[in-house]
């Protein structure tokens, strides 16, 4: 499978700026939005009332997720009105998710991925497509969203289509005083002990795919899986810490811990929410991934009748308005940036790109290539000793 998008690659750096380019170059300038995550009006309303919302005769619903696919209130107010009660388990990287459904199959219920990798899990049997308008606020997505060939199946969609980033470089300028415009920071010795990354393995071969210049990120020749393990071996020494989930990554950047991270949009507004310092970002000049993801009904799933109630009531687009400013990605629910606009969020809505979801399909975007295992037992022989 083809596993890079024929398009150009998301702020490659090279001559010819794009208009993506030149967004990246416009984030990368930025600093923090004033603007506090709270709760809005319109999540209060979400929380009171679901008038759309199909009958559900309640019961658990097991979801492996990121922590940024869900809100704690709207899952309390779920349980309240619904009789639903979400059960989350911790995703890290798509590959791991995918292995863990392996084993329990519908066990889980409803599952996040990435991308690419979605289609990898429907090739495998282990999940199935459903009718993305008996969502009922899947008719406030972008209609983009709609239509992403590798969400596509016969019968159906194979994944809600949530939210979108290109991964970026985050720093503290007090800290890392020339401005730096490479993945070659990573493996610089000023910053032993002070980098944090997000524990995604297959991710981070991608990123270090794109520092070596290799012509195919997801196929790498051995001579080029060379490389890439070198470049892991100079960055070991940089690691302070895999996180879990970026939560604990903007953590360590406010609390001065971290001095360089890699993540997605909108961490400068976290760590300044977060109590922390200033925070600068960067996409560096080599380009980048980026993931599209959403959420997939597991084959057999044993409480596939609670996805379309809860789905139908946690996308509404006053919990997604809610989601994206404590989170800070774009989202695909325009209705929701319809919401942040009215609130007074424009500014912080499309400094993090939430009005051009097109220049998601401009990214390098995450997937399984051809050499998965070997890309792990990389990282493995480099990391896990």
């Amino acid at each position: 499978m083809d596993r890079i998008l024929t398009r150009r690659n998301f702020l490659q750096g090279a001559a010819g700026v794009t208009a993506a380019a030149s967004a990246g170059a416009f984030l990368a300038a930025c600093g923090g939005s004033s603007a506090t995550p709270a709760a809005t009006a319109a999540a209060t309303s979400a929380a009171t009332a679901a008038p759309s919302t199909p009958a559900s005769s309640g019961g658990p619903l097991n979801f492996l997720t990121w922590s940024d696919h869900w809100n704690q209130d709207a899952l309390n107010q779920a349980k309240a009105t619904l009789g639903i009660t979400v059960n989350v388990s911790e995703l890290s990287d798509n590959s791991d998710g995918f292995a863990k459904l392996k084993q329990v199959g519908g066990q889980l219920d409803m599952v996040s991925a990435d991308a690419l990798w979605v289609l990898e899990y429907s090739k495998n049997d282990l999940v199935v497509p459903f009718d993305l308008a008996s969502i009922t606020p899947s008719d406030g997505l972008y209609s983009i969203s709609k239509s992403f060939e590798f969400f596509t199946a016969p019968g159906g969609y194979l994944a809600y289509p949530w939210g979108w980033s290109p991964i970026q470089i985050a720093f503290n300028p007090a800290n890392v005083t020339t401005t730096p415009d490479s993945w070659q920071v990573l493996v610089d010795a000023k910053y032993k002990g002070r980098i944090v990354m997000e524990n995604q393995p297959t991710d981070i071969m991608l990123m270090a795919a794109r520092a070596i210049g290799a012509k195919d990120g997801y196929n790498m020749t051995d001579a080029e899986l060379a490389q890439a393990k070198s470049f892991l071996q100079a960055l070991k020494p940089n690691i302070l810490k895999f996180s879990s989930q970026g939560s604990e990554t903007i953590q360590a950047l406010a609390d001065g811990s971290a001095w360089l991270s890699t993540g997605n949009l909108g961490a400068e507004q976290k760590v300044k929410d977060a109590g922390g310092p200033a925070i600068n970002t960067m996409i560096p000049k080599e380009g980048t991934i980026g993931f599209i993801d959403g959420e997939m009904l597991v084959k057999g799933a044993e409480n596939a009748a609670q996805f379309v109630p809860y789905l139908t009531f946690g996308a509404q687009p006053e919990w997604v308005a809610q989601n994206f400013l404590d989170n800070g990605r774009p989202l695909f629910n325009e209705k929701a940036y319809k919401l942040l606009v009215d609130g007074g969020h424009k500014e912080q809505a499309d400094r993090f790109l939430y009005n051009k979801p097109e220049l998601a399909l401009q990214m390098t975007l995450k997937g399984p290539g051809g050499r998965v295992q070997d890309y792990i037992d990389i990282f493995n022989s480099v990391f896990g000793a």
